[in-house]
């Protein structure tokens, strides 16, 4: 996939692993880890041989949030244009069709946090802390008022944004922000093992599911049904359906997905 200047990828046993690779930055988002992730993420997008994408960042941190660095060169004023390149990276995180996990590792603040909430599911170490400390710098968490309020409801949703505290994993895990908490060496084991769990379900089921999250957000009822049969006629005529099926009657093996 060639070499970037900010990330690391690296495949393994059908799983994607997106490492930001700014360690000395505390892996602040800047515009080249962006744009690397994204270009991860397109490549991958029609790849079979990439079922689940993992999202994490080279210990000690996940990720700061946006390089303040970055943005102050810009000047301040500048800041809505600097803020403005995330409007892509946001459409193609909500509909990217493979499942992706977040494996926060350690320090996951601001954009770094709400890196995590396009994840599908999160797991975290019990040395991660997280929050969204730019309302404290006179911002707001933008992505996080779309996803939280479903993810931890309105009270929990409130508390993080108005108060802009850093809690600990356990906490993020008492609220739901994350779907578990691991020993830091057995992070990667656990997302592993989650990831594979994922693989037992076809591409196209996932890619389906996934669709039908994303409209079910943003099209009204009417719609949303329409797009839901739409897509459950082509799961139906697929190759992966046949397979499926067949697998089962054949002594419930497991099923070998091609994606069509």
């Amino acid at each position: 996939m060639g070499e970037y200047e900010s990330i690391l990828y690296d495949a393994e046993e059908e799983v994607g692993w997106i490492t930001i690779n700014r360690p000395e930055r505390r892996n602040a988002l800047s515009r080249q880890v962006w744009a690397e992730i994204m270009d991860v993420l397109l490549k991958t997008e029609d790849d079979i041989g990439v079922r689940v994408i993992v999202l994490t960042g080279k210990d000690p941190s996940f990720s700061a949030g946006l390089d303040i660095k970055e943005m102050s060169q810009t000047g301040f004023k500048g800041l809505a244009d600097f803020l403005g390149i995330l409007l892509d990276p946001n459409e193609i995180l909500m509909r990217y069709p493979k499942p992706m996990i977040a494996a926060i590792n350690g320090h996951a603040y601001a954009g770094g946090l709400e890196l995590t909430l396009f994840c599908d599911c999160a797991i975290a170490s019990e040395k991660a802390v997280m929050g969204f400390w730019e309302n404290r710098r006179g911002l707001a968490s933008g992505v996080a008022f779309l996803f939280l309020p479903d993810m931890i409801g309105m009270r929990f949703t409130k508390e993080l944004l108005l108060t802009g505290k850093i809690i600990n994993a356990d906490e993020a895990y008492r609220m739901g922000l994350v779907n578990k908490v691991v020993p830091h060496n057995k992070l990667h084991d656990a997302v592993m093992e989650m990831a594979n769990d994922m693989k037992m379900v076809a591409p196209l089921s996932h890619k389906a599911t996934k669709k039908w999250f994303f409209e079910g957000r943003h099209l009204n009822p009417n719609k949303c049904i329409g797009s839901l049969w739409e897509t459950f006629w082509e799961l139906f005529h697929s190759e992966d359906v046949i397979e499926g099926f067949t697998a089962f009657m054949e002594g419930n093996r497991k099923p070998v997905w091609k994606g069509k």
